[in-house]
This record gives structure tokens, sequence and C-alpha cells, in this order.
């Protein structure tokens, strides 16, 4: 037996390639087969993204430049085009904002606003309130519509405190860049991007 038969468990025990059965030993090579190909194609695109923020970030100083403006961080998104039209690049920003326990003694004080201030009045704020803290179909918080309650003004203490929970609540603020590329049908102004996605491809 060989030292390479054996192969080791993560708790720290050792099996014999050859007393496993004839499928485990299939699945085991089919595995062992293509896992780094896998690899190498997520380094491949690890790099190509790395490489055209590079290029794109460089663009959009050098075009702003050209009009006098300086803009710091990597806020807002843009697109560039072929001369002939035919190709895009896109890239995008993705902020993710997640609550902390804060959001609860929010939520408190919009139900005691509502009890105190729309009795008698539209339910107009009263369905936007509800609709914000209610769960999308991933069972998550509708972000936007938490965030946006901040837009409302109301000459009342306790909304404003309960914008202010919201804010103390805003535990998370992180964003996400992506790239996409579409090939163009100027006949009908058509795009079908090009799939990055393995489940897409």
């Amino acid at each position: 037996m060989q030292a390479e038969d054996l192969i080791r468990r993560p708790d720290g025990s050792y099996v014999n390639y050859h007393d496993a059965e004839p499928r485990h030993q299939l699945a085991h090579d089919l595995v062992e087969e293509n896992f780094p190909r896998a690899e190498d194609e997520s380094e491949r695109l690890f790099n190509l993204k790395k490489h055209m923020l590079g290029e794109m970030t460089a663009y959009r100083e050098m075009m702003l430049q050209d009009y006098g403006v300086k803009v710091s961080g990597r806020e807002g998104g843009f697109s560039v085009k072929s001369l002939c039209g035919t190709r895009r690049i896109e890239l995008s920003v993705a902020k993710h904002i997640s609550f902390g326990e804060e959001l609860l003694a929010a939520k408190e004080l919009l139900d005691d606003f509502l009890n105190e201030e729309l009795q008698s009045s539209s339910e107009a704020i009263r369905a936007i309130v509800s609709s914000a803290f209610k769960l999308n179909s991933k069972g998550r918080l509708d972000t936007g519509g938490i965030l946006g309650l901040k837009k409302h003004r109301f000459n009342n203490p306790i909304w404003k405190r309960a914008m202010d929970a919201i804010e103390d609540a805003i535990c998370h603020d992180s964003s996400t860049t992506y790239l996409r590329f579409y090939r163009v049908n100027p006949e009908n102004k058509t795009e079908k991007i090009i799939p990055l996605d393995i489940a897409k491809v």
C-alpha cells in the first residue's frame, strides 16, 4: 500500500482509497479532478474583475478630470460603449445595510406614533410604516422601505425618536461593485448579458 492510497479525513483518521466502494471512488476522482479547475476559473474571474475595476476607475477619473471634476470614493455607477455600439460594459454599486437591536425600539416608537397621531387621519402613512416592516419573500426586512421612512417629516417627538433609533440601528453599511458585459443589438436596442455566473452559462 502506498502513501497516496491513504486519504486523511477531517477527524484525523485515514481511509484507504482501494477499500472504498467503486461509486465512492468515482465520486472522489470526480471531485479531485475538477476542483482545481474550478479554483483556477475562480482566480481568473477575480483577476478579470480586479483588472477591469482598475481600468474603469481610471477611465472615470480621466473623464471627470477633463471636466474639472474630482470625485472621492466609489459611489455610483456608469457604463462605457464601444464605438460600433455593439458592446457595453457597466459598473454598478449595490449598497448592503443590516440593522441592530435598535430597530425594535424604532418599531415600538412608530406604533406609539401611529396610535397617537393617526386615529382620525389618513391611513396612507400607516400603510407605509406597516409595509416597511414586512418581511420580503426571502424572509428579510425591506431595507429600502425602512430607510425611506426618514424621508417623511412629522413635527412629533415620538416620530423623531423613531428616526433616531433607525439611524442608530444601522450596524453594517457596505457595498458590492458589479461589472456586467453586454452585447448590444443596435437595430432593436436589445442587450444580451455575457454570463460570468456559472449557473447562468
